[in-house]
């Protein structure tokens, strides 16, 4: 069970950055769009997340497969070979002089990514709660949650006693 709990929560961790790479993109584009933000620096700060969503996602893929979870993982490992297959074709960044013509269709892309993050960070968190959750319906899951509760009002208490104090 603990380590069902660590997959779930690096899960959550990697899933997290991911959703933040994409968002970011997203709003760089968007940014870019409004002529807020100049091509330069808006095809600089795409490109300087996308080999680190290159990474989170590989990661993530590789945990959830080495770990026995062949559908989560394999939705994952899905979108794994679609971004393995921009780097091969040399896809994966942005052209200072050609971004105003990809600006449209990066958007759709990043968008349709952005929903497939949000819809698998959903089942992260879910999967995690439920994990959290089962641990402590056994007897020792129970001990655990009863100390913890236990220590957190003794700390509660002692903390109520030393501002009363003050």
């Amino acid at each position: 069970m603990p380590w069902e709990l660590l997959t779930y929560l690096v899960a959550f961790l990697l899933q997290s950055a991911l959703l933040g790479c994409c968002m970011y993109q997203l709003i760089q584009l968007s940014d870019l769009e409004s002529d807020y933000i100049n091509p330069h620096d808006a095809t600089n700060n795409v490109n300087w997340v996308v080999l680190p969503e290159y990474g989170c996602q590989a990661a993530l893929t590789a945990v959830l497969l080495l770990t026995g979870h062949w559908l989560y993982g394999g939705l994952h490992a899905v979108l794994l070979a679609y971004h393995v297959r921009q780097f091969l074709r040399r896809q994966h960044l942005a052209d200072v002089t050609e971004i105003f013509r990809q600006v449209g269709p990066r958007k759709q892309r990043e968008m349709a990514k952005l929903v497939f993050y949000l819809l698998t960070f959903i089942l992260a968190i879910y999967k995690l709660i439920e994990v959290i959750v089962l641990a402590f319906l056994t007897p020792a899951g129970r001990k655990a949650a009863a100390k913890v509760l236990r220590d957190a009002a003794a700390s509660m208490h002692r903390l109520m006693r030393r501002r009363s104090l003050l």
